[in-house]
């Protein structure tokens, strides 16, 4: 019961997000873990730190996640280098 509470819970993040003009990043549930694609750089996993926020170990980076006040998330920010980018879900 407890892991397909986790995956309802993760799944719920995925989609698409305009980055901007760096492009979409894309995050997708697999591998029991949420992962995440900018462009067509290779995929890597995010692990959580909270219900809505996020961090890789593969690259210094943070991701926090936002939702309306309905529960749906609408859109992302990722934290990395100093600069905080916000993402629309297109998707």
């Amino acid at each position: 019961v407890e892991n397909v509470i986790l995956r309802l819970f993760l799944t719920s993040y995925e989609g698409k997000y305009q980055l901007g003009n760096l492009g979409v990043m894309r995050v997708d549930f697999r591998r029991e873990r949420l992962m995440i694609q900018l462009a067509d750089q290779p995929s890597i996993p995010i692990y959580p730190e909270s219900e809505s926020d996020f961090f890789c170990k593969d690259v210094d980076a943070q991701i926090t996640f936002k939702k309306d006040k309905d529960g749906k998330v609408t859109e992302l920010v990722l934290h990395q280098g100093g600069a905080d980018i916000s993402a629309k879900r297109i998707e």
